[in-house]
């Protein structure tokens, strides 16, 4: 069992290497595809990879390193350079607020320009020594002798079932392979198996269980309903399929049913939760759980719940620490959940999704995994663990599930952890709000946004082009090979043209710049110096000629 141990207040000097950080973000390879949205880098983002909102949220963690490592540096800073981040980051959030494609261009080249700039500086600069206090929530005791069995560390859910503190995900495991990564979790101790409807794995670990000849009351079995909660199937749906569940995993019950997603909502949501609770009381579930729920789902649910879930499982990462998007929430939901009684299970501790970001490679991460001798993968693992979050790591081979499970044997300071903690908040925060309001500014990046002059608050800085007298233009490459409807009258500035080609570039932005608010976007074609202006940009089109989409900045 664990107890509540590590007290909060305690000021300890970790090494937290920002500029490290902050180099090792901006120049990330995946990063370098989405400079433009294209093949490379797709406008979707439904399936983690490159794309424009895990680039822009990428750049958002490279910035906010680099203002810690300013402000920690002790070195003066060109008021310049923090203007210019405070412009990209605002950039950031209004496109991410409002995705709008000749926004993208001018923001990604913009930040690309700082780090070239900054780059020789920040490869020079040695890890900060930052004083850091213990989360004030406190910590939990985890056995770290190295002789404390798997099956002598549980996490109590309200009912008084113990849960195994490291579980097993299955998720995107299937067949043989599924069957194969289950035995030899298994064989290495652990008893905690987690899979869903939507994995399409039941079976393979049904048979796996049963020719691991491990007893099931040895078992800690969760399996989740993904079609009826996310509207795919009809809530009176819901029994069969679990019957089905059940049949697949060759058990006559789960140790935890839950909903996959927050999906439907309102009345269609209490009656699949009717149905979940019938579920309960006729005993095929010892408890009820949730997964990918917010603080507001959960509140909502648990106003008319006979039975309340005792379970919730959400992504849980250094990056992300409760919710896959930030909510704005004063209390995120892992709080929330373990201030009302629930156990938490975080998934995804060491994956890049949604940014493009692998953690296992992050300068802070690793420089604790080598102080403590052990990988990054374990640093990761015992953080979720000492904040009382379950794991549930996947693997495919053996020897990866063994390192996963080789969490028993050292442990991390309240520094360290708040260091962890703190990357949340290089992530998450803004050019003008340090986010998500539940994690402590413990870099003061607040301190650092308070000196900043004000950032535009509708279109990203871009580095300031030269025209040819010399002057500075107040307009930024977007876009090549493509050209703003001109079908669209609405977005049209009048008049449309110069009249007939052969202008320069400077002569097209000056005219465009003397229009003001009337005019903000250019598309110039290099080869023929047609020049068209425009109000606004929100379709574009392939274009020849040397076209060029140009936005004010």
């Amino acid at each position: 069992a664990t107890t509540p141990g590590l007290a909060a207040g305690a000021a300890d000097v970790v090494a937290a290497p920002f500029a490290a950080a902050a180099a090792w973000a901006a120049t990330l390879p995946d990063l370098a595809k989405c400079m433009q949205i294209g093949e490379h880098c797709p406008p979707d983002s439904q399936h983690g990879g490159p794309n424009p909102l895990s680039a822009l949220n990428t750049w958002n963690y490279a910035l906010n390193n680099l203002k810690a490592a300013l402000r920690h540096a002790g070195q003066e800073v060109d008021p310049a350079l923090l203007q210019a981040v405070a412009q990209v980051q605002a950039g950031i959030q209004t496109f991410l607020a409002t995705p709008a494609l000749e926004q993208y261009a001018p923001i990604v080249t913009t930040a690309a320009q700082i780090f070239e700039a900054m780059l020789p500086w920040l490869r020079q600069q040695p890890a900060a020594q930052v004083r850091m206090a213990a989360p004030q929530a406190g910590l939990v005791r985890i056995p770290s002798d190295g002789r404390t069995p798997l099956s002598a560390v549980n996490f109590q859910l309200a009912n008084g079932a113990l849960m195994p503190f490291l579980g097993f995900g299955t998720g995107n495991l299937t067949g043989t392979d599924c069957y194969n990564a289950v035995r030899w979790a298994l064989e290495l101790g652990i008893r905690h198996i987690d899979t869903a409807e939507a994995y399409g794995n039941e079976a393979d670990i049904g048979r796996a269980i049963k020719d691991s000849g491990v007893p099931r009351d040895e078992l800690f079995i969760t399996t989740k309903a993904t079609s009826v909660p996310l509207g795919m199937a009809d809530p009176t749906y819901l029994e069969a399929l679990f019957a089905g569940q059940l049949q697949a995993l060759q058990t006559d019950y789960v140790d935890v049913y839950m909903l996959h997603a927050a999906g439907v909502k309102g009345e269609q949501l209490k009656v699949i939760w009717s149905g979940m609770e019938r579920i309960l009381e006729l005993g095929r579930a010892r408890a009820l759980g949730v997964s990918n729920h917010g603080v507001g789902e959960l509140e909502e649910l648990f106003t008319y719940a006979r039975h309340k879930p005792l379970y919730l499982q959400n992504i849980f990462k250094v990056y992300k620490q409760g919710e896959q998007i930030s909510s704005g929430s004063p209390v995120g939901p892992i709080q929330w959940a373990q201030g009302h009684g629930m156990a938490v299970v975080g998934y995804s501790a060491i994956n890049s999704w949604p940014h493009l970001m692998p953690p296992l490679e992050d300068p802070h991460v690793m420089s604790l995994a080598r102080a403590h001798g052990k990988t990054p993968s374990q640093v990761l693992h015992r953080w979720c663990l000492q904040h009382g979050v379950a794991v549930i790591p996947k693997a495919s081979s053996r020897e990866r599930i063994r390192e996963n499970a080789m969490l028993l044997d050292f442990e991390l300071s309240p520094a360290e952890m708040a260091l962890l903690d703190g990357l949340g908040m290089l992530s998450e925060s803004t050019h003008d709000a340090v986010r998500p309001a539940w994690v402590p500014d413990v870099f003061g990046l607040s301190q650092t946004a308070a000196v900043l002059p004000a950032a535009p608050s509708v279109t990203p800085a871009q580095q300031p082009q030269v025209d040819g007298s010399g002057a500075a233009s107040p307009f930024a490459e977007a876009l090549r090979d493509m050209q703003c409807n001109r079908d669209r009258a609405e977005a049209r500035s009048e008049p449309f043209s110069l009249g007939g080609g052969g202008h320069a570039l400077d002569r097209c932005q000056a005219e465009c710049a003397r229009r003001g608010p009337d005019c903000n976007v250019i598309t110039f074609y290099h080869s023929t110096g047609f020049c068209h202006f425009f109000r606004s940009c929100q379709e574009q089109l392939p274009a020849s000629d040397g076209a060029v989409i140009y936005a004010r900045i």
